[in-house]
């Protein structure tokens, strides 16, 4: 019995241990962790808003206590024949996918580092740094922050999230692909807001608008795709004009409230879902999740080559596997500067008031779309849809379309590869001679040129036979795709959807 008890004491005394040890090595571990995630803040300044760290349990009360949303539900209990508690559940289930929970550690450390490899080890990320910060600069103190952003591939969360880190974090619109794990908890614990997009009922886009409205008004930082779904032929989609109109729905408790825009323009070399979205027939159904799936495992079956692409010698090899991934920023875009009345028209019935959220869209579009960059596999793309079969055609091609956006302000993508045109230019601009211009503007084009050849070549979208390029018309489909990227968006205000 004497030996029972002493064995159970030392069972007792091994798990006290035990956990002592786990709470201080934790304890130690979180403290380092903020430690790390502080100074690192500090040294890049980054500036967080006090809400972000807002527990989700007051925001998902507060919403659920809303006067407005409590005569919702009643109205919309009243619609389906219902009781009102019934409908509040339904209404706390929305909440519950709706508020993230944003965690320090998961945005700055394990995600931030998981993300910017991934980012890494697929593309050369040329992100606008200095366009970011002009934009972060020129809004107002107090004012209401939008990024607006074109949607090209479902990589856009992460590819502009790893950019910006250093500067300013995001809370995204993340569609219905994202609710399953892991992917919900890790965009949740980047502050992400998930949203339905073909939800019907009315109360569900209360109970948005309403979450919408509470965290932007008080100071957070988010950002949306003003398109809400990928373009299937390359170009620009009618926008939705949902996001933005609740966001408008501020003024109405807030009139005079300084609502900012900040464009943001996106593109690549590779769209990892080009092929699922070029394939569809023009109304067919939107790609779904398991075409997501198949996206996913073609990137962890180039896993080899992707590596050689990575750390291979030549200058060719820092261009990745899957060649740029390009962000750039437009200048801040204040509210009122599209529509001096936005006061008034927030007032407006529904009906009335769409018919003006779809101009300020198609305004906002046009500036998105000015600082969507070009990148070489792009400019190729419209040198091929355009008619050039030979490289010399495509190399002048290419020349004539760099000279155009530059002229007329469109950001062209140029990483490493482009160092040494770049160092070219700027002695040029001490000499000024026309011989010099021509040197460095033919190098550029060159240099263009031979990165998208390699990565088009590298897919078998293209070879060169007898000295013209060939492409298989199975492929045309994807060069247009590329080549549409650059269009001007359509402004087609009476079509655009909430």
């Amino acid at each position: 019995m004497e030996g029972f008890g002493r064995l159970v004491g030392t069972v007792i005394l091994t798990i006290v241990v035990w956990e002592l040890v786990r709470w201080a090595a934790w304890r130690t571990l979180r403290e380092r962790w903020q430690t790390s995630i502080g100074e690192w803040m500090r040294r890049y300044d980054v500036k967080l808003e006090h809400f972000r760290f807002i527990d989700r349990m007051w925001v998902r009360q507060t919403l659920l206590q809303d006067p407005e949303l409590d005569k919702a539900a009643a109205e919309r209990a009243k619609e389906l024949g219902t009781s009102v508690g019934e409908v509040r559940v339904k209404m706390e289930g929305w909440l519950d996918e709706i508020v993230p929970v944003f965690n320090l550690f998961s945005y700055y450390k394990l995600g931030g580092a998981v993300a910017t490899a991934a980012v890494r080890f697929c593309y050369e990320l040329v992100f606008d740094h200095e366009g970011l910060a002009a934009a972060r600069k020129a809004i107002p103190e107090g004012a209401v922050t939008v990024y607006v952003a074109n949607h090209r591939s479902n990589a856009d969360y992460i590819v502009l999230s790893v950019g910006a880190m250093r500067q300013v974090a995001l809370s995204y619109a993340v569609g219905e692909w994202a609710r399953v794990w892991p992917l919900d908890t890790l965009f949740r614990s980047f502050g992400s807001y998930m949203i339905r997009r073909g939800e019907k009922d009315p109360l569900y886009h209360r109970v948005l608008s309403r979450y919408l409205q509470l965290v932007a008004a008080r100071g957070l930082t988010t950002a949306f795709f003003l398109e809400g779904a990928l373009s299937r032929d390359g170009s620009f989609r009618v926008p939705k004009i949902g996001l933005l109109d609740y966001m408008v729905g501020i003024l109405r408790e807030q009139p005079g409230k300084e609502i900012c825009f900040v464009p943001v323009g996106i593109n690549f070399d590779r769209v990892l879902e080009d092929r699922n979205l070029t394939v569809e027939v023009a109304d067919g159904p939107p790609p779904g999740f398991s075409a997501k799936l198949v996206s996913l495992g073609r990137i962890l079956r180039a896993g080899p080559r992707l590596a050689l692409g990575v750390f291979g010698p030549s200058w060719l090899a820092a261009h990745r596997r899957y060649g740029y991934a390009s962000v750039q920023f437009g200048k801040v875009v204040p509210v009122r500067e599209l529509a001096p009345d936005i006061d008034a028209v927030a007032q407006l019935p529904r009906k009335e008031r769409f018919a003006r959220m779809a101009l300020l869209a198609d305004q906002l579009m046009d500036r998105i779309a000015q600082v969507v960059p070009a990148t070489p596999v792009v400019l190729v793309c419209r040198a091929l849809d355009a008619g050039a079969t030979d490289p010399g055609a495509v190399r002048r091609h290419v020349r004539e379309q760099i000279a155009a956006f530059r002229e007329s302000g469109r950001p062209i993508a140029e990483g490493l590869a482009f160092a040494s045109v770049s160092r070219a230019r700027r002695d040029s601009t001490l000499t000024h001679t026309e011989l010099d211009d021509h040197i460095v503007d033919s190098e550029e084009a060159d240099r263009v040129v031979d990165l998208a050849f390699a990565l088009l070549r590298r897919r078998s979208l293209m070879e060169l036979r007898d000295g013209k390029v060939h492409i298989e018309p199975r492929d045309l489909a994807l060069i247009r795709y590329y080549a549409r990227s650059l269009d001007a968006p359509s402004r087609r205000a009476a079509d655009v959807k909430g």
